[in-house]
């Protein structure tokens, strides 16, 4: 009777089991399907300030397309979804923390605002953004041409943003800064209220186009100052999908030589790479306590000589 019973529970089992198959396989498959399949994984980028009518911030797309490009992950690039209006890039920072309407944004490495950002190790001109020129009035510009260390430079006042990097680099190096806002510094030099303006070698030329229709204002020629500093990406804390893919394209267009085009090539850096490697310029260089180790490795790292 014993071994009746057992039989019985034995084929009991076999019945559950063989009817109980296809439901887990059923189950099997919804959960393979519900997880996510990293080859399908669409890297969702949306970018602070993307304006195509402004060349610097064209750059940064391009050096961000030509990087997400080279990773061949799925990816695709779109502005931040805030209202039509100016935005600091104080707010960006705090949009990008809480990563819902943005979670990439470009500035100066070193910044304090971006301490709670996760920063991609890699700076997008290979050291190009710490060349500086100053921006003259028709007496400074005359006074200039004695500036040939930076002593000689401390004897001037120089104009710069309220809070900028450059700013605080400056003013560690022993420079008489006037801080303002960035469009009242252009009509503070046509004033005298300071004698020179410190822009970025990119910057400069497009900016006397724009905001100097009276020629009052020139650059001082074969005068550069250099500080280690550069523009680099920043992302959500969070978001290693974002942070990986982008340090691995990085990495590769320089390897590739790609970035090194896009600079030589591209409207916003063609000009300035040829008038470092024309002038043979006096070149003053400022310390930058302000990066940190891993900006500062990045830096010396990745490297362009803008003076071949």
């Amino acid at each position: 009777m014993s071994n009746i019973k057992t039989s019985a529970r034995t084929v009991a089992a076999v019945l559950l089991v063989l009817m109980m198959g296809p439901f887990c396989a059923n189950i099997a498959r919804a959960q393979s399907s519900a997880s996510p399949d990293p080859a399908h994984h669409v890297i969702e980028i949306k970018l602070a300030d993307l304006n195509d009518d402004n060349p610097l911030i064209d750059y940064r797309k391009a050096v961000l397309e030509l990087a997400m490009r080279a990773t061949g992950k799925r990816f695709s690039i779109k502005g931040c979804q805030v209202a039509d209006v100016a935005t600091s890039d104080q707010r960006y920072v705090q949009l990008i923390q809480a990563g819902q309407y943005c979670n990439l944004m470009t500035t100066s490495a070193g910044s304090s605002m971006t301490r709670g950002l996760e920063g991609i190790p890699f700076p997008i001109y290979l050291g190009g953004g710490g060349y500086r020129v100053l921006m003259a009035n028709a007496a400074s510009l005359q006074r200039a041409r004695d500036i040939r260390t930076l002593d000689d430079l401390r004897r001037f006042r120089i104009g710069s943003g309220i809070g900028w990097t450059d700013t605080h680099i400056m003013q560690a190096n022993g420079l008489d800064v006037v801080q303002g806002n960035y469009l009242n510094l252009f009509e503070m030099l046509k004033a005298r209220r300071f004698d020179f303006y410190n822009r970025s070698v990119f910057e400069a030329s497009g900016e006397l186009e724009t905001y100097d229709r009276d020629h009052q204002l020139a650059i001082v020629p074969d005068l550069v100052l250099y500080y280690p500093v550069d523009l680099f990406f920043y992302t959500t804390p969070g978001r290693d999908d974002i942070r990986d893919a982008l340090l691995d394209g990085l990495r590769k267009i320089h390897r590739s030589g790609e970035l090194a085009e896009l600079i030589r090539q591209h409207r916003s850096t063609r000009q300035a790479r040829q008038l470092l490697k024309s002038t043979h310029p006096r070149v003053i260089v400022l310390n930058n306590d302000r990066l940190t180790p891993l900006e500062r490795k990045a830096i010396e790292t990745y490297r362009l000589d803008w003076f071949k």
